[in-house]
């Protein structure tokens, strides 16, 4: 099974662009509480596309966002980079 379901707070500004194809993409960055409580939060990037990028996300508001993970590798000077992005296929808003 692929995928992650998480619940955070909305930190600074979301980045909207589109994509070279116009699809509209959103990336959020969500401050998650760590499993160990005497830790700070843990940031991680969280990517929206489509209808889910086009709603109004605010600094500081709590949503809970379900989706998938997304493996990218590229190879640069005989070295390959590993990268994983978090793309979410639903958000709900947490009052």
């Amino acid at each position: 099974m692929n995928g992650f379901y998480l619940v955070g707070r909305i930190k600074g500004s979301p980045e909207k662009v589109e994509t070279s194809s116009g699809i509209p993409l959103c990336r959020i960055r969500l401050a998650v509480a760590k499993a160990n409580k005497d830790q700070e939060e843990e940031i991680l990037e969280v990517v929206l596309f489509r209808s889910l990028a086009e709603d109004r996300y605010e600094d500081g508001q709590y949503i809970a966002v379900n989706g998938r993970i997304q493996a990218n590798n590229f190879e640069k000077e005989d070295v390959t980079y590993y990268h994983a992005n978090l793309i979410g296929n639903s958000v709900t808003l947490i009052s």
